[in-house]
């Protein structure tokens, strides 16, 4: 593991071939070993990684400013690089607290936002960049509360709530709103990501004061109850089911006019998994005592109930039959009818 890390650490060029398989065997080990991960923490590869990463940078912008064949190539060397990095950094990160810390402390989501412009044009990188923050933030308050922060990317700089518009969060919530609906892998990382983010009071908010969740009401439903709803739609049912989870959350998605009428809709088709969570999520807004006015002068989602409440042993909900039992309990509890 010591000759592995060393080798990786050598400040050689990035086409020495035994610095790429030391640096495949280490991102193996990082995967697969807690000692691995703790002896990375123990020397600080995090922190090495993380001022790589700066270093690649400022290197690429100093690069720019000199076009031609020999500078693309010391670009997409630099790109090799750093995605190298970042790969190293998520096998280091994957669930694992005390590393999380450590990247947290070395500033790595202020050194990702002035790598942001450079993301954004290489995809490649981007999906790395997204799957690091997927695991960074899973099941860490304070990761994802750090992605509404902006900082110079400099240790010495302490980070401070950011302006309007400018933190990584607002990035990809701009990002999440460009991608097109092609069921693409980076797609589907950004919503992972979002749903990581989701449970988070800081990033909810910037998510409510950007009016994302609106794209919500433009996605197209399958015509025909037995046509099972896009991967699209399944995204965006995980991400809504997460904001969800709190009374903000349930409030927020609440405010957003025709949301009733779409999440019915989704309850009524025949796909188990997209039926199961958007059953879940109208379960969730009915225990919130502001939506029960709301709820209650919806015409569609009243008749979904008495539907539900008439026929829960039919073939259409067989399968959510204990989900739409706790619907039935949460609706009597929540709405009192």
């Amino acid at each position: 593991m010591k000759l592995l890390y060393l080798k990786v650490c050598e400040r050689k060029s990035s086409k020495d071939v035994l610095k790429e398989v030391a640096a495949n065997a280490l991102l193996s080990l990082l995967a697969v070993s807690k000692n691995a991960q703790k002896y990375a923490l123990e020397v600080d590869l995090i922190g090495s990684c993380i001022e790589q990463m700066k270093h690649i940078h400022a290197q690429l912008n100093l690069d720019s400013l000199k076009p031609g064949k020999a500078q693309k190539k010391k670009e997409d060397s630099l790109k090799k690089q750093l995605r190298c990095a970042m790969l190293l950094l998520r096998n280091c990160l994957f669930q694992n607290e005390e590393c999380k810390i450590a990247a947290l402390k070395a500033h790595l989501v202020p050194v990702l936002h002035l790598l942001w412009p450079w993301l954004l044009i290489d995809d490649s990188s981007m999906e790395i960049a997204l799957h690091l923050l997927c695991v960074y933030t899973a099941y860490h308050p304070a990761g994802c509360a750090s992605l509404c922060w902006t900082g110079g990317g400099q240790s010495s700089l302490v980070s401070v709530r950011s302006a309007a518009g400018s933190s990584l969060m607002h990035n990809i919530l701009k990002l999440a709103s460009q991608v097109s609906d092609d069921n693409s892998s980076l797609q589907h990382v950004i919503f992972d990501l979002l749903s990581n983010l989701a449970l988070s009071h800081d990033c909810k908010g910037i998510i409510q004061k950007s009016n994302f969740l609106q794209n919500f009401l433009s996605l197209s439903l399958p015509k025909g109850s037995h046509k099972n709803p896009s991967s699209v739609c399944t995204l965006w049912l995980k991400l809504l089911l997460n904001v969800s989870f709190g009374e903000d959350g349930q409030q927020m998605i609440m405010k957003i006019n025709g949301f009733l009428d779409q999440i019915v809709e989704m309850c009524k088709c025949r796909h188990k998994s997209s039926q199961h969570i958007a059953l879940l999520i109208l379960h969730n807004i009915c225990f919130s005592p502001t939506n029960k006015p709301k709820i209650l002068a919806n015409g569609k989602c009243m008749f979904l109930v008495q539907f539900v409440l008439l026929t829960i042993q039919s073939f259409a909900w067989r399968g959510n039959v204990h989900l739409v039992e706790e619907l039935r309990r949460s609706l009597r509890v929540g709405l009192q009818f």
